[in-house]
């Protein structure tokens, strides 16, 4: 018993034993009140004070990626009087994810003392900010009992983890000024050789058509197709339908991470890129380029979450508008019947528009059933709808999760190299 009732029980206590003595009028049993007596008035001087306590949390990283471990280390600190008893238990979800040692601790903590947990979790992707930590203490005659959470804001990014892509084939009809790796369609400086004009006085002899000049006579000099940065928009789709009930969450953490690998591949290249995510709700990154607006990137794709809204039921309320004219966008996405229409007006808006379509890893099912028979013309449709995609002028990428997204990626770059 501690706390008020504790209380409640010795002040109780203390009158019936005057009642007795004072009944009998014996001193010897009002003798024996006295040290009731000094102790409750001495549990009621110490309900005076207030608890102090600091509570510090250090993080071995502020900012780490899904799969790495995280260590974590809380001090509660007494700044006040001796405590008999002090219960200390993180409640937050980092907690919910912890490898190895322990949340929890209770034990006595003197005055300037200090009560440490350490542990080691490893959370999934998302933004964690722990901000307070709940503690139980208790005074040294226990008539007290104290609940106080103490602030302790410590924010922690985890970044969807992903593998590096290389170099993302981009062909826009307009480009930037400075050099990058998309096409610019206009001849100059580069690597693709890119046409033929005559020769004029003061042009690099490096760049001469020696073939031209053998067989024909003609002094003709290659022209390349420049390189320039370009500006690109990758869109997630976070559309909780368009993605199977079965394997639906596991395929969309697949999507972020790519979105993750073309983001981080774009910004090593120069390029400016936005991330748009489309579900439940929108949200917009604006473009940039640096390090900054890849950090700016990385932090969206980690709150993305799975949702529904009726205003973002299809793909055709998408906000173009958002998007520079002539430039390149990318959408990652399973695509449902009907998606087809909306990149299609985006590609005749003079957009360079590439759908990177997200596959979960096949499952066993046995043609001849009800369920394989209809998984057979799920697939048919789909491949009706990729095959109208390609006919309107979009790049199409089949990636299965189960496989490295830069084989995919790598393939589509050879293909619209030659096209």
């Amino acid at each position: 018993m501690a706390g008020p009732h504790k209380l409640a029980g010795e002040l109780g206590l203390l009158a019936l034993v005057l009642v007795v003595g004072l009944t009998l009028a014996s001193p010897t049993v009002l003798l024996l009140a006295l040290p009731i007596a000094i102790h409750v008035t001495l549990g009621l001087l110490l309900t005076r004070r207030f608890l102090k306590l600091r509570a510090t949390r250090h993080l071995s990283n502020s900012r780490t990626h899904h799969g790495d471990g995280i260590d974590v280390e809380l001090s509660i600190e007494n700044l006040g009087q001796h405590l008999d008893l002090v219960l200390v238990t993180e409640q937050q979800t980092l907690a919910k994810h912890v490898t190895e040692g322990t949340t929890s601790s209770a034990r006595t903590l003197c005055a300037g003392g200090t009560l440490t947990l350490s542990y080691s979790a490893q959370p999934p992707r998302g933004f964690y900010n722990p901000a307070q930590v709940p503690v139980y203490a208790r005074d040294l005659l226990g008539f007290t009992n104290w609940t106080a959470h103490l602030s302790c804001p410590s924010p922690l990014w985890v970044f969807p983890s992903y593998d590096p892509v290389g170099r993302v084939g981009l062909s826009p009809h307009r480009t930037l000024s400075v050099p990058g790796t998309a096409r610019s369609r206009r001849g100059g400086e580069g690597i693709q050789f890119f046409a033929t004009r005559p020769y004029i006085p003061g042009d690099s002899l490096r760049h001469l058509n020696w073939k031209a000049l053998a067989r024909r006579h003609q002094t003709v000099i290659n022209l390349y197709e420049q390189e320039r940065a370009a500006e690109l928009t990758v869109v997630l789709d976070g559309r909780e339908w368009a993605y199977e009930p079965v394997q639906g969450q596991e395929t969309f953490e697949h999507a972020v991470r790519a979105c993750a690998a073309l983001c981080d591949s774009a910004i090593r290249d120069g390029h400016r890129t936005g991330l748009l995510f489309y579900g439940e709700r929108l949200e917009w990154i604006p473009l940039g380029s640096g390090k900054v607006q890849r950090e700016r990137l990385l932090q969206g794709l980690a709150r993305a979450e799975l949702g529904f809204s009726e205003a973002f039921a299809d793909l055709g309320n998408l906000p173009s508008r958002l998007f520079p004219s002539g430039s390149s966008v990318i959408i990652v996405s399973p695509f449902t019947t009907g998606d087809e229409e909306a990149l299609g007006m985006l590609r005749a808006r003079g957009y360079d528009v590439l759908a990177l379509v997200s596959e979960p890893a096949p499952s066993p099912v046995t043609e001849s059933t009800p369920l394989g028979l209809a998984t057979r013309l799920a697939k048919l449709e789909r491949q009706l709808m990729l095959q109208v995609l390609r006919v309107a002028g979009v790049r199409v990428v089949v990636w299965r999760v189960d496989s490295p997204l830069s084989i995919a990626i790598k393939a589509t770059r050879w293909r619209s190299r030659w096209s």
